[in-house]
């Protein structure tokens, strides 16, 4: 197996962190009271400024609108300010839902350990309390914790993972009343999800629907599939059809999804009498695909069909092999029903400036979540239509003028047809509520060098509604 060099060293790193928590829980684990005592992560002592990234003295420059950037000196706070203006708001508000998030949070018992004794979450904490705590997935199946390299590669056994097929319990590796199971459901006698779904906007009421304890922790793996169903609620997708439906949605971004495939088959629930297929887009998608040499350029990988009882609906997952991002095509004929990336980082990455481009123009339904509405408001939907039709300001901003000149540098390579109509839809995407995720993942973190709490898919972003969309209602 190829190993690139940057995946081996991390690998390397993780697994040395993962001795020392797994020394820690060893010494702690009897005592329910106890808490994880290491030393958490560095997080606040870089500056924000991009350009910078000097270690911050003690206090620091602390933004004093949203509380949560911090920089090492004044100038620096200045220069950045630019850029962070239309983020201090968002963050000001993401400070505000701090509650929400750790009211999701609280809704497990299994939480409370998982934070350190200085209060911050971490993810490896829950995991190693079920001896779950491991990079390889042929010990600890979905929860095998992947490395990102700077090409936003998955690891490889994330690569390898889709032609590596696991039955729920290889996968799951929890006690079996702690599994979502979907092939149980369709054993005699088996006591079904009711029909149609029925759950409030809470993970107890959707364990509740489920017949899960409220102690399983399979809503860590659960957000991913939850989070394309409230994309898609808000994008007008839920109401159940009264003759059957076939929907495409094109899953932009996958990466270390693809190490638990078969945990998209709870969208057969969600989503009765429709056949839905997933296409999945992203370098570690594509790799994927073109390592498995046997494959088609866009294989099926995963399939489930509902039991009658629950609404008889279907899931395909495809993997797309075509190219490492999504490349926007002209032909209709060629798009999807909807676009749905989680945890984009739309404003971190140019690649997403084409696909929003398309969406827009050609009104094709697309919803983002991301790890709190500071993230999503970073990426500036008003400054591409802006660039699109020549009205950018001019700026004595460094941070700006360079960021201007990015920006019309991307686009000069994008074909947009109409120009008018995709500007109009790009300025309203900009000034639409960003909704709060009640299904993120009950996980917080904190981000680099912010004080900024947030959580995988937190939060959900309508860049283009669909017809029924309840985009425009603010916040659930």
């Amino acid at each position: 197996m190829y190993l690139r060099p940057d995946y081996k060293l991390k690998a390397a790193q993780n697994e040395a962190s993962y001795r020392v928590i797994r020394k820690e829980w060893a010494y702690i684990k009897n005592d329910p009271d106890a808490l994880f005592a290491l030393t958490d992560s560095s997080v606040g002592k870089r500056c924000s400024l991009n350009a910078c990234g000097r270690p911050v003295p003690e206090p620091g420059k602390v933004c004093g609108g949203c509380k949560t950037i911090v920089y090492c000196s004044e100038a620096c706070a200045k220069v950045s300010w630019w850029g962070h203006k239309a983020a201090c708001a968002a963050g000001k508000r993401d400070s505000e839902l701090v509650p929400k998030y750790k009211a999701v949070v609280e809704q497990f018992p299994w939480t409370k350990r998982a934070h350190s004794i200085n209060g911050v979450f971490h993810f490896p904490y829950v995991l190693v309390q079920y001896g779950l705590l491991d990079m390889q997935r042929k010990n600890v199946g979905y929860w095998a914790q992947s490395v990102m390299d700077a090409e936003q590669m998955g690891s490889e056994e994330a690569i390898e993972a889709p032609w590596c097929v696991l039955s729920e319990e290889e996968g799951w590796r929890l006690p079996k009343e702690h599994i979502p199971s979907l092939k149980r459901l369709h054993e005699p006698n088996a006591v079904c999800p009711v029909f149609p779904p029925a759950f409030g906007e809470s993970w107890a009421s959707y364990y509740e629907w489920r017949g899960l304890p409220i102690d399983s922790i399979a809503a860590l793996r659960l957000d991913c599939p939850l989070a394309v169903y409230a994309c898609l609620k808000e994008m007008g997708f839920v109401s159940i059809p009264e003759e059957r439906r076939k929907l495409t949605v094109f899953y932009l971004g996958a990466r270390d999804e693809i190490m638990f495939i078969p945990v998209f088959g709870e969208l057969a629930l969600l989503f009765p009498n429709t056949d839905l297929d997933l296409v999945m887009y992203g370098p570690s998608v594509a790799l994927s695909v073109q390592r498995n040499k046997s494959s088609p350029t866009r294989p099926c990988v995963f399939k489930y069909t509902s039991p009658t009882a629950c609404g008889a609906g279907t899931i395909r997952v495809f993997l797309d092999s075509k190219s490492d991002y999504y490349r926007p095509s002209r032909n209709t004929s060629e798009h999807p029903d909807a676009f749905v990336a989680l945890d984009a980082g739309l404003s971190c990455y140019n690649t997403w400036i084409p696909v929003v481009c398309l969406a827009a123009e050609f009104g094709i339904p697309f919803a983002a979540t991301d790890y709190g509405e500071a993230c999503v408001s970073q990426f500036r939907m008003d400054l591409i239509a802006q660039a699109l039709t020549g009205t950018l300001p001019y700026t004595k901003n460094v941070v700006a003028r360079a960021y201007h000149e990015n920006l019309e540098d991307v686009l000069s390579k994008v074909h947009v047809g109409d120009i008018e109509k995709t500007s109009a839809v790009l300025h309203e995407a900009q000034n639409r509520p960003v909704r709060f995720n009640p299904f993120m993942q009950p996980a917080t973190r904190q981000h680099g060098s912010s004080l900024f709490l947030g959580a995988n898919n937190a939060c959900i972003q309508v860049v283009v509604p669909g017809r029924k969309s309840t985009a425009n209602q603010g916040d659930v």
